[in-house]
């Protein structure tokens, strides 16, 4: 029984005195009192609780938008590319293979001197902006229907012609797959896809989850020549000039290229005791079977700015970069090596 009709009846069986005309209209305007005071506090109610829970489907909505910006920009660091860099793309309508060929103006960066960027020990910031990408478009489509080819082929040479740069490309694969034994890395399931500009360059971005150290394995594609999208071989594969193995067994002095996840790390030995000279970073191989620990002179360019670069990462933050590397002469392990550039603060490399 609801607690307002008990108040009522027991007032009613209270109250002895016998009823007039005065009193039944007394009764009933306390009766209307009564209903419509319920009323209100019905509608507060309801409007309260309505209130509560928009408040809290708004909140996971927040949270999930927060979720999937973490992640975003979690791929976009492993892809090398910082989210402060990031402009969004200004165009209201999706960007159009004949959009591309239409005579329209381009967004660069500014480009330092030729000398700057020959001599620099470190690479440029990248100009990138986010394009819009929509999952019905035909490049998107096309895409993943190459990429699905792509995991499909038996052989290299059946894979180098859904690559970009296929004439340079094709001694690289060869000495990748032939020589260095190496594997094309397996995608697992699709995490995200993104489209962007980097300095000019058109880039369709696909995620996947992965055994690598990042957890991820980045997909990037370029328009070729005739406008079709084709596979950034060299960083999907990782390609060095050397496997990791091979480099720690043979400890050239001389400069090798390597792809590298890279992350800060504190290990101090041999002919780098001096942890206040030396940074020290920590190279892992995309396979994750090997590393080394390089160094470079804290005062130096270079060492400042590793600093700020990698400052964030730690045990399972890491960035991928293409370095330089080589072992000082007479080496006295094979872990510990001298970092003479980093070429790019990510995989890919663009012309």
């Amino acid at each position: 029984m609801r607690p307002f009709t008990a108040i009522v009846m027991i007032y009613a069986l209270n109250d002895s005195t016998p009823m007039t005309s005065g009193s039944i209209g007394s009764h009933r305007a306390f009766m209307g009192l009564c209903i419509t005071t319920c009323a209100c506090l019905s509608l507060v109610l309801f409007v309260g609780w309505r209130w509560y829970f928009d408040s809290i489907s708004s909140r996971k909505t927040l949270l999930e938008m927060a979720q999937k910006a973490e992640a975003r920009a979690q791929d976009l660091e492993k892809m090398g590319l910082r989210m402060d860099t990031i402009e969004p793309e200004e165009a209201s309508e999706p960007l159009t293979l004949a959009s591309i060929n239409q005579d329209q103006p381009e967004t660069k960066s500014v480009e330092p001197k030729a000398e700057d960027r020959h001599d620099s020990p470190y690479p440029q910031a990248s100009a990138i902006k986010v394009m819009p990408l929509q999952e019905n478009e035909e490049d998107v489509v096309q895409a993943i229907a190459l990429l699905d080819e792509f995991w499909k082929a038996e052989n290299w040479k059946d894979q180098l012609p859904m690559v970009i740069d296929a004439d340079r490309v094709a001694a690289l694969m060869k000495d990748f797959y032939e020589v260095q034994q190496g594997q094309t890395p397996q995608p697992g399931g699709l995490l995200s896809k993104a489209r962007y500009s980097i300095d000019g360059h058109e880039i369709l971005y696909f995620s996947y989850t992965s055994s690598r150290p990042s957890g991820t394995l980045e997909v990037a594609l370029r328009r070729g020549p005739q406008g079709k999208f084709l596979i950034d071989w060299e960083s999907l594969a990782g390609y060095g000039e050397m496997p990791f193995q091979q480099f720690r067994d043979k400890r050239p002095t001389k400069p090798v290229m390597l792809r590298a996840f890279v992350r800060r790390f504190e290990y101090y030995n041999f002919e780098f005791t001096n942890s206040t000279k030396f940074i020290c970073v920590k190279l892992t191989s995309g396979d994750s079977d090997n590393s080394v620990y390089a160094y470079c002179e804290r005062s130096t360019e270079l060492g400042r700015w590793l600093e700020e670069e990698l400052a964030g990462t730690g045990p399972t933050n890491y960035k991928g970069y293409i370095l330089s590397v080589s072992f000082p002469p007479d080496a006295q392990s094979n872990q510990c090596v001298l970092l003479n550039k980093v070429m790019a603060s990510r995989w890919m490399n663009l012309p």
